[in-house]
């Protein structure tokens, strides 16, 4: 067995070898021209440890260097890299602020691992600034408590005392999860992407808007590490019990944010995917909660909801070209009309509109529209329908395809 072999076998994922590595290269790390990554001893003298590179969280080229020369060198480092990436050093629990459009009134929890909530009573949100709710009687009271609403996500991660594998695997759990609640729950999950510089705000203070230089942000009040969930007092999240489908309700006029019944088995599927399969699909849903992230520029939403699709259809297979050597099966359009009729079920009266976006996408990757440069004010109103349904179909379409014990990439 090869050395990247071996040390395949010391992790549960791939994407951990080059966080180990990081930790190992006591001289630091440096680009190569070709772009693989050169991991570094301090030496003396300082030599390379390994060269690597990877795509898609798999290592693509691994060349050990002179700092690994010998079996003992090599025993050595994945003795190390076994006991840094074992299950065997307790949890550790990383929290993210996520963002609803209606407020999560209660709590859920997953196998003990996964928790959303709302923010803790003593998170410390301000109120008596709100200009729109001083304007508009209807938002009298509690707007300043949202829309959107702030709701907390935390996930538990194997501890490790490399404290860079550690943080990545907080990290990535975060995104996964993100990702798949955005999927599987109604109100448009987001994560509000900070950007560094502050930004005009106004605000009501004594009667009048102002207008201040402020730093977006959110803390929930949750301080310090913890390696389980800290007990919180607070009831059960409420369970969608409507008499259509969960994903056919209409959760415009709901006044809080409603679980699916089905949530602890789609995540209990998720878990059971094969590798590829999960990679595909947290790719998927990345895509999907891009779109959600940028509804207010509906060219990239639906650039994002159709490419989430994409990343589902099989591979092209079939006998080959005798002229230009590829695969001779069903091309990239056929493929995605055959995904979307066969998990993004709708009325038969939009079927026509389904067929029709994947053209809708074409145009866009293409540069022959972009809806904002294109369309008047007054001609958006058809846009913005196939837009929500350019949703719909990709949320139905990823959920179908999850359910699919045939499903196929």
């Amino acid at each position: 067995m090869d050395l990247l072999s071996r040390l395949r076998a010391c992790v549960a994922d791939e994407s951990e070898i080059p966080a180990l590595f990081e930790g190992a290269a006591t001289g630091g790390t440096r680009l190569t021209g070709s772009g693989a990554v050169e991991f570094m001893d301090v030496g003396p003298p300082r030599q390379t440890l390994v060269t690597l590179r990877e795509k898609n969280g798999r290592v693509t080229q691994f060349i050990p260097g002179p700092a690994l020369s010998g079996k003992e060198k090599q025993d050595s480092l994945v003795k190390q890299f076994a006991i840094d990436a074992a299950p065997t050093h307790g949890t550790v629990v990383s929290s993210r602020v996520l963002f609803s459009m209606r407020p999560l009134k209660g709590m859920f929890t997953w196998n003990n691992w996964i928790r959303v909530s709302p923010p803790p009573k003593r998170a410390p949100i301000g109120k008596g600034l709100d200009w729109f709710a001083w304007a508009s009687q209807s938002y009298a009271g509690e707007s300043h408590l949202g829309p959107p609403y702030p709701l907390i996500l935390e996930v538990k991660s194997f501890g490790s005392p490399n404290s860079l594998l550690q943080a990545q695997r907080g990290l990535r759990n975060l995104d996964t999860y993100q990702y798949l609640f955005t999927l599987l729950l109604h109100g448009r999950i987001r994560y509000a992407y900070y950007p560094s510089e502050r930004q005009w705000t106004s605000v009501m203070r004594r009667g009048r808007v102002e207008y201040h230089l402020l730093y977006p942000g959110f803390s929930p009040g949750i301080g310090g590490s913890s390696s389980h969930f800290v007990r919180r007092r607070t009831i059960p999240a409420p369970i969608y019990s409507g008499p259509v489908d969960y994903y056919n309700h209409l959760w415009g006029r709901d006044e809080e944010l409603f679980l699916p019944p089905s949530l602890s088995q789609d995540l209990t599927t998720f878990g059971t995917l094969s590798t590829d399969e999960s990679r595909c699909f947290k790719r998927a849903c990345y895509w999907y909660s891009l779109g959600v992230q940028m509804m207010s520029e509906p060219s990239l939403s639906t650039l994002a909801f159709t490419t989430a699709i994409e990343c589902l259809l099989p591979a092209t297979s079939g006998p080959s070209c005798t002229s230009c050597g590829k695969p001779s099966g069903a091309g990239p359009t056929a493929k995605f009309r055959e995904h979307v009729k066969r998990y993004g079920t709708v009325p038969r009266e939009l079927e026509t509109q389904r067929n029709a976006i994947y053209m809708a996408r074409s145009t866009l990757v293409h540069g022959s529209h972009a809806r904002r440069a294109d369309e008047g004010f007054f001609s958006s109103a058809e846009s913005r329908t196939k837009e929500l349904l350019t949703e719909i179909v990709a949320q139905r379409s990823l959920i179908g395809w999850l359910r699919d014990p045939n499903r196929s990439l």
